[in-house]
């Protein structure tokens, strides 16, 4: 069966598909003649087993571990129950923060009181979100799709690369997972896959990180390279273009403005194929 046929059977989407295929989850036959995948039944019932496992919140590589038969299925099920049992006790005791809240206007709030039962609460095994995880929730999301920075190392040799990598990822309190290492090294973030390169300039280097495949993560709805281009062009090139109508403007010339015109292409053509 195809690809199509795949998704209607088992519910699950194409791009999941591809996804747990670039991951090492699904292994399909290739048609010699055609190159095209073929999936059989057991393909179908691995597939089936990933979701159901998925729907159940077990991550990626715990999945992959027990396919491949290196955990199994029981040790999976004892650490995932631990992990949900205790997310269970943080929503138990926010539930009963909730519930005692549910009546009481803001103005009226004892916030000292409160703070004083949910500390009594967590003494006794409760548990609540814990402040410092919003700055690093936040700090993933701004590293979702793409991040540069500066290593300490300003030289930055290639066997020095993934160092610098693994070196911002514990200042930063990433997971950062290197997979390939390189000029161009490939690395994970919370199972999300990157590539890295690095440029000079007058300061020394500077390390690009992007993500190889943002069209993964819903929030990051695909855009078109043409698209992507024309909102480079016009990022980059809007001052240029108001200086080239001030000119026409103010000083009536449309020579004048021909002339920033001409010195202005080579720079849109850039832009547009960069």
């Amino acid at each position: 069966m195809n690809i199509q046929e795949l998704e209607s059977k088992c519910g699950v989407t194409k791009q999941n598909i591809r996804f747990y295929e670039r991951k090492g989850l699904l292994h399909p036959n290739r048609n010699l003649e055609n190159n095209y995948r073929e999936y059989d039944m057991e393909d179908v019932e691995r597939l089936q087993s990933i979701k159901m496992m998925r729907k159940i919140d077990v991550s990626i590589e715990d999945i992959r571990e027990v396919l491949e038969k290196r955990l199994p299925m029981e040790d999976l099920m004892q650490k995932h129950l631990e992990e949900l049992e205790n997310r269970r006790k943080e929503l138990d005791a926010g539930v009963k923060i909730c519930k005692k809240l549910l009546h009481t206007q803001f103005e009226e709030l004892d916030t000292s009181a409160v703070l004083k039962e949910m500390d009594e609460m967590e003494a006794k095994g409760g548990k609540f979100m814990k402040i410092v995880d919003d700055y690093k929730e936040f700090t993933k999301m701004e590293h979702k799709r793409k991040f540069s920075f500066v290593p300490d190392n300003m030289a930055l040799k290639p066997e020095e690369f993934s160092e610098a990598l693994l070196t911002y990822a514990k200042e930063n309190d990433l997971n950062l997972v290197i997979t390939k290492e390189g000029l161009y090294p490939v690395f994970e973030i919370d199972g999300v896959e990157y590539t890295a390169e690095r440029t000079f300039g007058r300061f020394g280097a500077i390390i690009h990180c992007q993500m190889t495949h943002p069209e993964e993560l819903e929030e990051f709805a695909p855009v078109s390279e043409t698209r992507r281009k024309w909102f480079k062009i016009i990022k980059v090139a809007w001052l240029p273009l108001c200086l080239l109508l001030f000119l026409m403007i103010t000083r009536g010339s449309i020579v004048a403005g021909l002339i920033v015109g001409v010195v202005l292409l080579p720079f849109l053509v850039w832009a547009f194929r960069s």
